[in-house]
């Protein structure tokens, strides 16, 4: 599983849900009120979409490749009522004639139902990604997240009697949060025994009501030596519990990587359905979808041209060598020098590794052969040392 494919080998679709019971305070992502959904007129428009997307010209990938994941993501997938998650889970596969390599559902501990869970495993999902960030209840009211630590070990106990492969999303940072109360956390995650690990630092976006609260001066913002701190904590624990750090912020189980995200870090191509989905065929061209579910599933309905609900951009060359630097980068595996010679050619690899000794000097920086990766000290000031190499 952990095997990386070529990339004649697979591609990813991505499905987002854009409907939320209620938006967490931290949030920034498209997202509208589930009381305002229409499930069976959205899922019929995200079938259109697929449909339309692969009968034209982005459909030869798909026609083509061996492989490709699924991906339900939001938002708040687990809030899809049972009949329109089949038709969903359904409509892919069976278009496609082939089950995707791996299947993802996201979803919220308060959804997770004994009922719900059989629904998603026997629609073909195989694989669980529930967001419980914490297991210490004052910090998950903080973040304005609906569940509490309780109702997050019950959920994964129904999940773990009906999937194999399970991930955990971890928030550090947030309000309240100490390094004991974080080791809290850490041990019931250890209890629990899932197969991967996704821990990401808690960010004050703008616009956010999170944001808010701390320009009132009713929460305080981590400072930076306390995230890097309770980082190193994250890691040091995961990896003395057999987790391997196959990303920055991810962690897993040896064979229980995440392909459909591991494609996105090695440039693979993949297709956004819905509004506000992203899709990249793969060399310089990224799209996304306007962030307007009703003028999505309109545009769907009538028969419109998908560009009237699209926008897109061609990268420039240097862009392309920035995003090949910043997405590989963040693995374990590091960035192939030789795969980036032969795509941008000499002078650019020698301005690369020019600019890489001084930072290696540094100790941030490992050059290996043809690898060029981040050490443990370069991971937490990562965001800079791939500034400097651009």
């Amino acid at each position: 599983m952990d095997s990386i494919m070529k990339a004649s080998e697979s591609i990813g679709i991505y499905i987002h849900i854009p409907y939320c019971a209620r938006r967490c305070l931290y949030c920034d992502f498209y997202s509208e009120g589930a009381v305002r959904a229409d499930w069976p007129r959205y899922v019929t428009a995200l079938l259109t979409e697929f449909r339309n997307r692969l009968a034209g010209p982005e459909g030869n990938p798909l026609r083509q490749r061996t492989a490709y994941t699924l991906y339900i993501g939001g938002g708040t997938p687990s809030l899809i009522p049972a009949a329109e998650f089949r038709r969903l889970a359904d409509g892919i596969p069976g278009t496609l004639g082939r089950k995707p390599s791996e299947f993802t559902i996201e979803v919220n501990p308060d959804d997770v139902t004994v009922a719900m869970a059989d629904v998603w495993a026997t629609a073909g999902v195989d694989r669980v990604s529930m967001g419980v960030q914490s297991l210490v209840d004052p910090e998950l009211k903080a973040i304005g997240r609906r569940h509490d630590s309780a109702t997050a070990r019950r959920a994964y106990d129904i999940l773990r009697s009906r999937f194999d492969n399970i991930s955990l999303d971890l928030m550090f940072g947030l309000p309240g949060q100490t390094p004991d109360s974080l080791a809290v956390t850490l041990d019931g995650f250890m209890t629990m025994s899932p197969e991967h690990i996704s821990a990401y630092s808690l960010m004050f976006e703008e616009r956010t009501a999170l944001t808010r609260l701390r320009d009132m001066g009713r929460v305080r913002e981590a400072d930076e030596q306390d995230s890097v701190a309770m980082f190193r904590m994250i890691s040091s624990r995961l990896a003395e519990t057999g987790f391997e750090q196959y990303e920055i912020s991810n962690y897993a189980r040896p064979g229980f990587r995440s392909r459909h995200n591991s494609d996105y870090w090695q440039g693979l191509p993949y297709i956004g359905l819905g509004p506000g989905a992203h899709s990249f065929d793969g060399h310089h061209t990224r799209a996304w979808n306007r962030s307007d579910a009703r003028a999505y599933m309109s545009a769907m309905e009538h028969g419109c041209d998908r560009l009237s609900v699209v926008d897109s951009e061609n990268l420039t060359e240097e862009e392309q060598r920035e995003e090949m630097i910043m997405t590989r980068l963040r693995t374990s595996e590091g960035l192939d020098l030789q795969a980036y010679g032969d795509r941008f050619g000499f002078q650019a690899l020698a301005s690369l590794t020019a600019r890489a000794k001084p930072i290696a000097a540094r100790g941030l920086l490992r050059l290996h052969g043809s690898r060029l990766t981040l050490t443990a000290s370069g991971i937490m000031i990562s965001d800079d040392i791939i500034s400097d190499l651009f």
